[in-house]
């Protein structure tokens, strides 16, 4: 097995296997589906064209995230990826507004996902016998195409972004998943070992579902203002939005806390700052090997860039400083 600094180096440099929790696929169609997307969800879904796609949020009525959905753009229908368990509750949900609506959504659960990330995922995946289309990593994030493997069969791949390195989804039944998996790793391609996955998404700031994506916080407070189109028209949960925006009320911000040695804080510890006894609180942590430990962290808006703050738990505290931010509007 590849060690993490090989697969670190291999990240930056070549290729790696992201295996992680993985994702559940859904599919939508019916003559509204783009329509009905635009109107019930956050982001810009109308107007993307067939071979194109983008990121969308499915809010509740008070504005909290419930969930980030990824929409591809197919010639007879939506291609909706999803965090791992999630598919269902996201189809129940969407399908509880459908009334009037041609759409209807159901999961493909017999297709199941895997990421190659690095500069050269696409010539990684040729060589295991995935016919990726030329130049498809230098396409917008989120272009996508089928393709079919002699190997592996249907193949379905998207241009993607994770652990802040740009990469290549690929989608495929199951047994075939598993196999271009196997292919990869006895060609050598090194599999990130899941503890230093975790610390790379820290460092880029990239929210992960039950840890800073909670349904009792707000898009702007978690680092997803992009996946907000602030011109369309009325989507569940906008008023709220539109509302927080408008006021400027936005108390709370995604945070990168870099710690001044190797232990780790735990998510749910509370923060303090000079003049903010209640700064925030911890949601991830982790650490790269030979580095300091790195935290993301809900701060309030009040505590700058480059601040102190103390990490408290039970056992005492530690010692961190506000290194990176995502601004609630982007």
């Amino acid at each position: 097995m590849m060690t993490s600094p090989i697969a670190l180096q291999s990240l930056r440099d070549a290729a790696v296997l992201s295996g992680g929790a993985g994702h559940d696929v859904l599919r939508a169609t019916g003559k509204d589906r783009v329509v009905f997307l635009q109107r019930i969800t956050s982001g810009k879904i109308a107007g993307v064209e067939p071979g194109q796609g983008s990121q969308t949020l499915l809010l509740d009525v008070r504005g909290h995230v419930l969930c980030r959905l990824l929409v591809f753009v197919r010639e007879q229908s939506l291609r909706i990826i999803v965090p791992a368990g999630q598919g269902a509750s996201v189809a129940e949900g969407l399908s509880k507004y459908a009334i009037m609506d041609d759409f209807q959504i159901v999961a493909e659960a017999e297709l199941a996902s895997l990421a190659v990330l690095g500069p050269k995922a696409e010539a990684t995946l040729i060589a295991a016998g995935i016919p990726v289309p030329s130049g498809l990593l230098g396409l917008p994030l989120y272009a996508h195409a089928d393709v079919t493997s002699d190997a592996h069969g249907p193949v379905w791949i998207a241009h993607g972004r994770a652990l802040g390195s740009e990469g290549l989804c690929v989608v495929a039944k199951r047994p075939d998943r598993d196999a271009i998996v196997q292919a990869l790793l006895g060609a050598g391609v090194p599999s990130l070992p899941g503890e230093m996955a975790e610390a790379l998404r820290i460092l880029a700031l990239e929210p992960k579902l039950g840890s800073e994506i909670t349904p009792d916080r707000f898009p702007v407070e978690v680092g997803l203002a992009a996946a907000i189109d602030h011109g369309k028209g009325c989507y569940v949960g906008q008023e709220t939005i539109v509302r927080m925006r408008d006021r400027g009320n936005v108390r709370k911000r995604l945070a990168l806390l870099r710690l001044s040695g190797a232990d780790a804080p735990k998510p749910g510890d509370k923060l303090a700052a000079e003049g903010q006894p209640a700064a925030g609180v911890v949601t991830s942590a982790g650490c790269l090997p030979g580095e300091s430990a790195v935290a993301l962290a809900i701060v309030a808006t009040a505590v700058p860039l480059g601040a102190k703050v103390d990490i408290l738990d039970a056992d005492g505290k530690l010692s961190a400083e506000v290194a990176a931010e995502v601004p609630p509007w982007g």
